[in-house]
């Protein structure tokens, strides 16, 4: 389930996983509008920004942990049966999570209280390389848990909430931001090109690289016109 969440993201449908990146030349890719396929998107006049983030190194999960995997399952609850608050509020995910993963083990002393405290906090996990496209953009994601009824968190990655452990974003804050002129993207993407950091490197499958291809010889058109 973890996967199949993780290619979702990927491929833009709205889940409770958000990328992050190790590599900054990926993250300058991305702020530079290199995610975007039509050019009025890449340069749209706007600012990018790259966030600066520091995680714990016990808040970064395999995507086989237990908090992962039942973050993953809960899109397979419906809002009402979840209630991390309460002793057996999560009984409907745990029987979720034992179709797919049979091994789980929810009344085990000391499991349900911890995955209850987990579930209401956000985690760095490292997910399984099973495409191309994740494989090529490596990194993290960030796995977002919730609240009763399927409360939405307020995480705020402040270095006050990175040291309290009843906060939603506890032991990941933001250290800082870079911003990235509006007028200077299109010039430091092509500079990135250099580094192997192409659009169609990193959206490998073959319809997006004809589609970039097919960008790249408008630009070309363009800068030639008198």
């Amino acid at each position: 389930m973890v996967e199949r969440v993780a290619r979702m993201q990927h491929y833009l449908l709205p889940t409770r996983f958000c990328d992050m990146s190790t590599n900054v030349l990926l993250s300058t890719h991305f702020a530079c509008g290199g995610g975007e396929k039509s050019a009025e998107r890449r340069d749209n006049g706007r600012d990018g920004f790259i966030r600066v983030m520091k995680v714990r190194e016990d808040k970064i999960k395999s995507f086989t942990s237990d908090i992962i995997i039942a973050i993953s399952h809960l899109p397979l609850v419906d809002a009402e049966n979840i209630k991390p608050s309460e002793t057996n509020g999560l009984d409907y995910l745990s029987y979720e999570i034992k179709n797919t993963r049979p091994g789980f083990s929810y009344e085990s002393e000391g499991i349900g209280s911890w995955l209850r405290e987990d579930i209401q906090q956000v985690w760095a996990f490292k997910p399984m390389m099973n495409s191309r496209r994740i494989r090529r953009q490596g990194g993290l994601f960030l796995a977002f848990g919730c609240g009763d009824n399927k409360k939405s968190l307020e995480p705020t990655f402040s270095p006050s909430d990175y040291g309290n452990p009843s906060a939603p974003s506890y032991g990941i804050k933001q250290v800082g931001y870079i911003r990235i002129a509006a007028e200077a993207k299109k010039d430091i993407r092509k500079q990135l090109r250099y580094f192997g950091m192409e659009a169609e490197s990193v959206y490998p499958e073959l319809s997006n690289v004809c589609e970039e291809l097919d960008n790249r010889f408008m630009e070309i058109k363009k800068e030639d016109k008198p």
